[in-house]
């Protein structure tokens, strides 16, 4: 594990979602290189609380991102492409209740981390080339999700993320 329970300066979820993280990486027969894997843990910590992100319109955050300016142009595509990322990874089956394609979701967070990679929202160049890998790793990160994910698992799952 990548991540400990033990160490009282890391949250319990995170170390969860490694743990989540890893079963998908087994079950998917792939190994994400350090920083995607643990870009995916801080993703799905990030949106523990956060029940709004799969109901809100993914093209919406990304055309909303190039009305703004500087950090609120990057806020907008990272959530269009975090929300995509984990409706892709976990609910895949919601495109077809959207009447878009199943590739939507694929190619929403795809293009909204390349948009991040190019955008001069982002000053740092290693920043940017790291959200151009995000991007071209986007399928592998599905991936690995869709493996992590099975229904019956991710209730007895949910019972250990939600405080008491």
């Amino acid at each position: 594990m990548l991540l400990t329970a033990k160490n009282s300066h890391i949250p319990g979820e995170i170390s969860i979602f490694d743990r989540l993280v890893k079963v998908g990486e087994e079950r998917s027969f792939i190994t994400l290189p350090f920083p995607l894997h643990n870009f995916l843990v801080m993703c799905l910590f990030g949106h523990l609380y956060d029940t709004d992100i799969v109901h809100e319109a993914i093209a919406v955050n990304y055309l909303r991102s190039f009305a703004m300016r500087g950090e609120h142009a990057g806020f907008f595509l990272r959530r269009a492409g975090e929300a995509a990322l984990l409706l892709s990874g976990f609910y895949p089956e919601r495109a077809r209740r959207m009447n878009v394609s199943s590739d939507y979701f694929h190619n929403m967070g795809q293009s909204a981390y390349a948009a991040l990679a190019t955008s001069e929202v982002v000053r740092e160049p290693e920043r940017r080339e790291f959200y151009g890998t995000v991007s071209e790793h986007f399928g592998l990160l599905e991936r690995v999700l869709r493996s992590a994910y099975v229904p019956s698992e991710w209730i007895s799952f949910l019972r250990t993320a939600t405080p008491l």
